[in-house]
């Protein structure tokens, strides 16, 4: 299941790091396990430094890099933005219940699976970032007193944490939901995509039922297994690969198929 992604946008000093200060505290106090990443907008920053021994170790040409101390594990990866990706920073991200982002706004403006929170300096940063942003916007905030509807960071962190609390909690249900469907992105339910028809059946204006290759996979005479997981499958899909498998089988010696049989692939390391 993947875990709800909040990212904390803005310029420089606009109280981003104060935000995910406050969010990091208020959600450790109600139970999350919280991971967090920061963009640094640096050119050539780096926590190793020249003729360290990690830094001879990269040179050499490992990657990625590991140090470990009595008081951290750091792994370094010889990658950079041009090659990052959302998916890459998940990976050392297991365990946790949700993951909040200072930056990365290339990565997250139009991702409309991640939650955003806008910091501001002024009335037309805040009018520069309403625009053109795709998902769901959680909070405009500012050091500063602004217009409504932007919030305040120190006074309003309150009202900040309970709209990333609800987010957190209206995407854990719709991951769960997205986890019952086939996963095929058919658009056979009237929606472009699984998550498009997952949001709808948590709002309450579509159902599971929606999903036409899941209510027709009990119908299917084809299982796909890979690595124990389940790869969802059209039924013409099913029938082909049925076709083939018991055509091949058919021709070996000693085999004798009656024509009705089903079909189970599994594939495992």
């Amino acid at each position: 299941m993947k875990v709800p992604v909040v990212a904390v946008l803005g310029r420089k000093a606009s109280g981003k790091t104060l935000v995910i200060e406050n969010l990091v505290r208020g959600l450790k106090e109600r139970g999350f396990r919280v991971a967090t990443a920061k963009h640094v907008n640096l050119e050539g920053f780096s926590l190793d430094e020249e003729g360290r021994d990690t830094w001879r170790h990269a040179v050499a040409g490992a990657n990625p890099v590991v140090s470990v101390s009595n008081v951290e594990t750091a792994i370094l990866i010889r990658n950079g933005m041009e090659k990052f990706s959302l998916g890459d920073l998940f990976r050392f991200m297991a365990g946790v219940d949700m993951v909040l982002l200072e930056g990365f706004s290339k990565l997250v403006l139009e991702n409309e699976e991640v939650g955003k929170v806008f910091c501001v300096r002024d009335q037309k940063e805040y009018e520069g970032y309403r625009q053109g942003v795709k998902g769901e916007t959680l909070a405009f905030c500012s050091r500063q007193p602004l217009k409504e509807p932007i919030l305040r960071i120190t006074e309003d962190w309150e009202p900040l944490l309970k709209r990333v609390l609800n987010f957190i909690e209206r995407e854990k249900g719709i991951s769960e939901i997205l986890e019952a469907l086939a996963g095929l992105d058919c658009g056979k339910c009237g929606y472009k995509t699984c998550r498009e028809l997952a949001v709808a059946i948590y709002m309450k204006k579509a159902k599971l039922s929606d999903c036409l290759p899941l209510k027709l996979k009990s119908m299917l005479e084809t299982r796909i297994i890979v690595n124990g997981a389940e790869v969802p499958i059209q039924p013409f899909v099913s029938k082909i690969v049925r076709s083939s498998i018991l055509g091949m089988v058919s021709s070996l010696k000693g085999v004798s198929l009656e024509g009705d049989e089903k079909v189970r692939v599994e594939i495992s390391p």
